[in-house]
């Protein structure tokens, strides 16, 4: 086994468990014509390392970032043409002023407006080279994610549009921004509903009460019915009818087969 490998595998079986919490089974709620952003990410939050078409990890290369936090990224992303003409790549800077293009999806996640230097959080890692044009994003209990509509739309509700990774009934769940997006050209139709706050009454679903299954309900009520009818069921008395008939049964044919015994015993005598 190569030294480095092995240098990586240990740095993963050190490093990961301490950093790891529970993981979001999910991934946040999609809003149409919405995209969403993280200021910033957990502690334990993993991005894969992923290389746009025609480039590959390199051999022995990380397969993740992972947040160790105090704004800091363990591993490095390295992507290697597939091509076996080019093995030697030259690196041509840029022109001046221009940036490569990106989706707004990507535009939302990659560049935060705001960043927060917290313990144990992680800003959005650097770009890396061939780097593929969506990210895939591992995220942690306690993670949360902005929304905000798409250029040529508006939102109509003034709430804050943030979703949160909870642990709700034992199941990991993130919970629903109120947003609703709107085509800035239909917002005539609409007049008077853009002032209008989303109602504040009902209980995210994050703090609703767990729901009772159906199989607790039927299991209370057997309880409940057991409980209230003391009365036997005709099988249990079948049923303490036959042990008594197989006890007396098994009581008569010792008492008989010791008399027989006895019997013969005497008379050998």
């Amino acid at each position: 086994m190569e030294p480095r490998v092995l240098v990586w595998g240990l740095f993963t079986f050190i490093m990961v468990p301490g950093c790891m919490t529970e993981d979001c089974d999910q991934h946040p709620p999609i809003i149409s014509y919405a995209t969403f952003k993280a200021l910033t990410y957990k502690k334990g939050t993993l991005i894969d390392c992923e290389c746009r078409k025609g480039f590959r990890r390199i051999r022995n290369g990380s397969i993740y970032l992972l947040c160790i936090g105090n704004s800091s990224w363990a591993n490095k992303c390295q992507c290697v043409s597939t091509s076996p003409r080019n093995t030697t790549e030259r690196v041509i800077p840029p022109p001046e002023g221009h940036k490569e293009k990106s989706s707004p999806e990507m535009q939302s996640q990659v560049q935060p407006v705001d960043k927060a230097n917290l313990p144990g959080d992680c800003w959005e890692p650097a770009p890396w080279k061939h780097e593929a044009a969506n990210r895939t994003y591992h995220f942690k209990v306690g993670q949360s994610v902005h929304y905000q509509c798409l250029q040529g739309y508006k939102a109509i509700q003034r709430s804050p549009a943030v979703s949160v990774c909870k642990v709700t009934c034992g199941k990991t769940q993130w919970t629903r921004p109120q947003l609703t997006c709107v085509d800035e050209s239909q917002l005539h139709l609409l007049a008077g509903q853009e002032d209008t706050p989303a109602s504040t009454d009902a209980l995210p679903e994050s703090e609703a009460s767990c729901p009772t299954t159906t199989t607790e309900l039927s299991k209370e009520r057997e309880t409940a019915t057991t409980m209230e009818t003391p009365i036997f069921p005709s099988e249990y008395h079948v049923a303490v009818a036959g042990c008594i008939f197989l006890l007396i049964s098994t009581l008569l044919l010792t008492g008989i087969t010791w008399q027989w015994r006895w019997k013969k015993s005497r008379r050998a005598t």
